[in-house]
């Protein structure tokens, strides 16, 4: 199992009880308002320790580990979007976070979409990075592919060293490539963190954009990964369902936009961020 992550000495980590389960998070205790991150399916909270780096002095940052992640509780059921979304409002609660900003990638954009549309007074802001309806017929996917596959990848994982599965991976070269040797370090031990039943997220549906962003009533950014002109269109169509939000497609970004083209959707991010 991979060591203790560093983080700077100002910032806390802990855990707390949320939804009827104990999460882990980290916090930099920053000065502004607070963001929430909820990451992406496999990762955890430290894979976006960066962009609590970038955002840490200006705002209270706060990662946390979606259940069966990190060092998160990994219940034996409800890893959909209702019970994801229900640990995030948790997370708030039991920080006692007011008025935060909730920024979520990929499954975690499910998560925050979930909990905006449930409790739209609650957030100030709402980011959603290359949202998982974006991944077009991917409920269509996952019920072809229940997961079942996800316990034996995992216990591949585990049974590597970081080193190994560095060196396995594609991604982590690409990754320390362009320069980012320690995210690609943080991801791998992620995935040496993972539980088996983090396969159940496969089991239900996520959410219907044409369903709940009619709902969602704070200011919202997607920034999305490249696509064509007629996938653009099809996604413009989705994101104008948004009562307050917009959509900016980050060119040349694939699914991990922040990890692909970091400098420009962090000026994005930081744009929207100056208007909330």
């Amino acid at each position: 199992m991979s060591a203790e992550t560093e983080i700077p000495d100002q910032w806390v980590r802990g855990f707390v009880e949320a939804n009827g389960i104990e999460l882990h998070y980290c916090r930099t205790n920053g000065s502004g308002p607070p963001v929430v991150v909820s990451h992406g399916f496999t990762d955890d909270g430290y894979c976006r320790l960066d962009l609590a780096r970038e955002l840490g002095d200006d705002f209270d940052v706060v990662l946390y580990d979606a259940r069966g992640h990190g060092r998160s509780a990994a219940p034996d059921e409800g890893y959909g979007p209702s019970e994801r979304a229900a640990d995030l409002l948790g997370v708030l609660d039991a920080l006692a976070l007011e008025d935060p900003i909730l920024f979520g990638h990929s499954m975690g954009a499910d998560t925050v979409t979930k909990a905006a549309a449930t409790q739209p007074d609650r957030p100030r802001a709402v980011i959603l990075e290359d949202p998982v309806w974006m991944l077009e017929g991917v409920n269509e996917v996952i019920e072809e592919d229940p997961g079942a596959d996800i316990a034996e990848q995992i216990a591949w994982w585990r049974d590597h060293s970081v080193e190994e599965l560095l060196e396995a991976d594609p991604m982590f070269s690409d990754l320390a490539e362009r320069g980012q040797p320690d995210l690609a370090r943080r991801v791998a031990e992620a995935r040496q963190r993972l539980r088996p039943e983090i396969g159940r997220v496969s089991e239900g549906e996520f959410v219907d954009p044409t369903e709940t962003y009619g709902d969602i009533e704070t200011p919202t950014l997607i920034l999305k990964a490249d696509a064509d002109e007629s996938e653009r269109e099809r996604e413009q169509e989705i994101a104008s369902l948004l009562p307050d939000g917009r959509i900016v497609h980050i060119e040349d970004a694939g699914h991990c936009v922040f990890w692909d083209e970091r400098e420009r959707a962090t000026e994005e991010l930081r744009k929207f961020l100056a208007t909330v």
